[in-house]
């Protein structure tokens, strides 16, 4: 496995910037639209880069140790593709919503049919709801990552953490599991030292749905852990950050009477920026609290029980405390402002 980390990092340290190069040659640049904060040409097919080198470390480790894992991953390899490949078209040219809809919806049923699914909650049997909701809990979880992906080193930074997580539960009892995270998360490290502030390349939406996707499939590909019956709070938990911002979006736009696939610039991101934080504080405050998630899923996963469930409770209860105060803050500093005011998100 560690031979396949390796393989996976320099992969994508060495991928990255020769991709750098090729966007810059053939003008490859990230659109400035109303979501977006950055300024300036920067290419944004990163995501090739470090989806590629997972597929390397992932295929060595898969034909070097655990070669009779192939046919239960066949789905997710397709439907990570189907993902992949129209986000990098999307990030070409911009698709419509209802079409990016129906494309997750796919890769989405793809492995659902074939199997990935939460079986129960708390011990509460799903039966044929677990279809149902495993399908919703993929198209969400893959908007989440891509609409939390608007400042350099955020959403890889969030998504490095969230795979070594999974890494550390799954490993004992689902081994491929755990090192399938692993082998990400070091593609993703190898991606981080070009992304991080002032970013050299974006991920694009190729990458940022491939990441939520994969965070969303990935804990379902093996069911044998103990931690079975907690297992969707568990990843809900990791993944929070980018779901509460998520839902956060869909109910403005709801409230606004807004497509859920207009952009703005109201993300938790954006609002840090209001209330003053820079792209580099932004993203130590929210990896804290990122790196706080996860010892908490770890702390529940370690104990077990209701102690447990109490403890993912608990992480719940935070991040929704965390939100609420960051959303009437940035209220009342917007309503401080005189007109014209111009907040901090114009200068990146």
């Amino acid at each position: 496995m560690l031979i396949s980390i390796l393989i996976s990092f320099f992969t994508a340290l060495i991928l990255i910037p020769v991709i750098i190069a090729l966007c810059k040659k053939f003008k490859i640049y990230d659109t400035i639209n109303s979501r977006k904060v950055h300024k300036g040409n920067i290419p944004r097919l990163g995501g090739l880069g470090f989806v590629t080198a997972f597929t390397i470390g992932s295929v060595y480790y898969l034909v070097t140790q655990a070669p009779g894992s192939w046919s239960r991953l066949v789905s997710m390899i397709v439907a990570g593709i189907i993902i992949f490949v129209f986000g990098v078209i999307d990030d070409f040219k911009e698709m419509k919503g209802k079409l990016k809809f129906i494309i997750q919806a796919v890769a989405a049923i793809v492995v659902v049919i074939a199997g990935y699914r939460f079986k129960n909650i708390f011990g509460l049997e799903l039966g044929w709801a677990g279809y149902p909701l495993t399908f919703c809990w993929i198209i969400g979880v893959i908007n989440s990552f891509n609409l939390i992906d608007g400042i350099d080193g955020l959403c890889g930074g969030l998504s490095f953490l969230i795979f070594i997580t999974i890494g550390v539960i799954e490993l004992p009892t689902s081994p491929t599991t755990g090192s399938l995270a692993f082998i990400m998360a070091g593609a993703l490290l190898g991606f981080l030292i070009f992304n991080k502030p002032t970013a050299k390349i974006f991920m694009g939406d190729g990458g940022s749905q491939f990441l939520g996707f994969l965070i969303a499939v990935l804990p379902l590909y093996e069911n044998v852990s103990n931690n079975e019956p907690n297992k969707f709070a568990m990843i809900a938990l990791l993944a929070a950050v980018p779901i509460f911002d998520c839902i956060a979006a869909m109910w403005r736009r709801t409230r606004e009477k807004r497509s859920f696939f207009d952009a703005d610039k109201a993300h938790l991101h954006h609002k840090l920026m209001n209330l003053g934080y820079h792209v580099p504080q932004i993203l130590i405050l929210l990896y804290s609290i990122q790196f706080f998630l996860c010892f908490m899923v770890y702390l529940s996963d370690f104990i077990g029980g209701k102690t447990g469930v109490l403890i993912l409770c608990a992480g719940f209860i935070a991040m929704t405390l965390f939100f609420t105060l960051i959303h009437y803050t940035n209220k009342a500093v917007l309503a401080s402002k005189k007109p014209g005011y111009k907040s901090d998100i114009d200068k990146y």
